[in-house]
């Protein structure tokens, strides 16, 4: 009976640990995904602007001839496009207006942990870059320039012309890394993919300023030099008009039949009119999501010459 009493004794004890330990696990999974969380925030805003046309790009334009291939695509893109927003939110304010819940302005990070997050990143994404080939590793070293240049360097805000060209370029070496490593030979691309790649960067270079309609008043805080607050209301009928040029551009060089032709010129008439017709900033940033559709579209046309046009 005494040995009875003592176990009894000792089961207190026994329970506080069962309890403890569940407890250490859930507040360890609960932080774990707290983390995951914050570097899903870091990207989430730029899901449809980049994640979306990109990895769609990457797909026709390699061309994929594997699923399997898809998910390492993805994750590539999506660690590169991680390690340049945390550049970008680093070295600018602008997210206390135009984006208060990114993870710097909602304290989800501090400013000091963050940047500690930005320079780990890059020799993580060169490492995961060379596991595919030294092709993969180029396009992400350039992406690593061309994310300095525009961030710590500030050519996003020095001047309109250099904040565009690095957008191109930025935007080539994104589709550069993700095309190659969609393929199964990482090591090449093909005149096409080659030829995709240049007219992505230059639809970008060139018609990417529709996104500052958007964030005109954090610009406009920073000082940041954008065709919007240097040109006013011309710069809307500027965007119409380079929107609608690059959809019968683009009809003619991926050669569409007419009634794709027609449709996807209207589609880019309807996007960038709509940045004529409404003009407040709510309208314009749903005229943005409708700009990335004709974008996201775009981005499929190099598959339709592969499917129907290549000889």
């Amino acid at each position: 009976m005494k040995f009875e009493g003592t176990m009894c004794h000792a089961n207190p004890f026994w329970n506080k640990a069962e309890l403890t330990v569940p407890r250490m696990v859930s507040d360890g999974l609960e932080n774990v995904l707290y983390h995951v969380n914050t570097l899903w925030i870091f990207t989430k805003s730029d899901f449809m602007t980049t994640m979306v046309p990109i990895s769609i790009f990457g797909i026709v334009a390699a061309p994929l001839t594997s699923v399997h291939n898809i998910p390492h695509l993805v994750f590539w893109l999506w660690v590169h496009l991680l390690a340049f927003n945390t550049s970008n939110q680093t070295a600018s304010l602008e997210d206390e207006t135009n984006k208060p819940e990114r993870p710097l302005p909602a304290r989800r990070i501090t400013l000091r942990a963050a940047i500690i997050l930005r320079w780990a990143l890059l020799p993580l994404c060169w490492a995961l870059s060379l596991a595919y080939s030294k092709e993969v590793m180029f396009s992400s070293m350039a992406l690593s320039a061309f994310t300095v240049m525009y961030n710590e360097l500030r050519g996003s805000g020095a001047h309109f012309m250099t904040r565009y060209a690095l957008n191109g370029l930025g935007f080539a070496a994104f589709e550069a890394g993700t095309t190659l490593v969609a393929k199964d030979d990482k090591s090449c691309l093909d005149s096409a993919g080659w030829l995709a790649i240049f007219l992505s960067g230059s639809i970008f270079a060139t018609t990417i300023f529709a996104q500052d309609f958007r964030d005109v008043v954090g610009d406009k805080l920073i000082n940041r030099d954008t065709i919007p607050l240097r040109f006013g209301s011309p710069s809307r009928k500027a965007l119409l008009l380079g929107v609608v040029s690059w959809s019968i551009g683009l009809s003619r060089i991926w050669d569409l039949d007419l009634c794709s032709s027609i449709a996807f010129t209207a589609l880019g008439a309807y996007a960038g009119g709509r940045f004529v017709q409404y003009t407040t900033l709510e309208e314009d940033r749903n005229s943005y999501f409708h700009y990335n559709v004709w974008v996201s579209v775009a981005h499929i046309l190099p598959g339709y010459w592969r499917l129907f046009r290549a000889p």
